[in-house]
């Protein structure tokens, strides 16, 4: 496959990399099925109140707690408490050679974006009750983490939202074929039907299980993102191969037409997933700084655009 995926196993780190820092304790809560969720929650900012700032990593698994680019998104907000949920499948400090191919069973059979979602809910469902929480909940995903962030926002009402790098203006299944050459995109179609056909299968196609697959195929994140009353900034990278930025433009164009008013569309020309240019050339801490800007503008006054 010479283009990589929306969203995929084989997509790109969301940001470049930086320094890590120190990880907070991991702690644990149990799903419905027994299995344990290990998160982590870090303050940084002192003992008073405090927002919360959501951060979903992008695809594979490895550990959020060794993900060093979890670290620059960190400084979107400064002041507020960082919360970071561990895949399904994936302990803490968790750091395989190949994220996509040398991961966990348990991972192969339950990971999946709505699973991501799903824990996100109930993590944030016992964050929400500290008593320092100021009631300010931005939730932050790039990549795959860009989808599992909206179908997120959906249920846990937070007060702004940003995706980078996931374009999310079709489904899955009408946006791989941009993604793709269309000899690979023929093949696909061949490997859907199949994946249909066992949508519970821990199988694996392109660093992910057959599970995954049916999970992202044929749902729609932007419509979980409509129905969000927040502001919303999606950012795209003009030649970004892992999401096509005719995708992310369809998205502005399905809240124009919904005469929704809390979708800011960014696109970068001439920078591809990583926010690197034609020359390789990272402009990520330049993207960041902007979104960091945004962020603050809405926790003052929610902007009202795209009507």
């Amino acid at each position: 496959m010479s283009r990589q995926m929306a969203f995929g196993a084989m997509a790109l780190c969301m940001l470049t990399a930086c320094a890590p820092a120190m990880a907070a304790p991991a702690r644990e809560t149990v799903r419905a099925d027994g299995s344990v969720i290990s998160w982590s929650l870090d303050r940084r900012g002192g003992a008073g109140p405090q927002g919360i700032l959501l951060l979903a990593q992008g695809s594979g698994c490895a550990s959020v707690s060794e993900n060093p680019n979890v670290e620059r998104a960190k400084a979107l907000l400064p002041a507020f408490a960082v919360v970071t949920v561990e895949k399904y499948g994936v302990k803490p400090h968790d750091a395989p050679a190949d994220p996509t191919g040398d991961c966990s069973a348990s991972f192969y059979q339950h990971h999946t974006v709505s699973q991501r979602a799903a824990d996100y809910e109930q993590v944030l469902a016992i964050a929400r009750q500290e008593r320092w929480w100021n009631g300010e909940l931005i939730l932050f995903g790039g990549s795959e983490g860009g989808a599992a962030i909206a179908m997120a926002a959906a249920r846990v009402k937070p007060t702004a939202v940003v995706v980078l790098s996931t374009a999310l203006g079709q489904t899955f299944r009408e946006s791989f074929a941009l993604s793709v050459p269309p000899e690979v995109a023929a093949m696909a179609e061949v490997e859907f039907a199949k994946i249909k056909a066992e949508p519970d299968s821990s199988k694996q196609w392109c660093g992910n299980s057959y599970r995954w697959w049916a999970d992202v195929l044929d749902h729609d994140y932007l419509a979980d993102l409509l129905t969000v009353e927040a502001p919303i900034l999606l950012v795209q990278g003009e030649t970004d191969q892992s999401g096509a930025a005719k995708v992310a433009r369809a998205a502005y164009e399905r809240y124009r037409q919904a005469r929704r008013c809390n979708l800011t569309y960014w696109e970068f020309a001439g920078y591809d997933h990583q926010m690197l240019d034609a020359a390789g050339t990272s402009h990520i801490d330049e993207v960041m700084g902007r979104a960091s800007g945004w962020l603050g503008r809405q926790l003052i006054k929610p902007d009202q655009v795209g009507c």
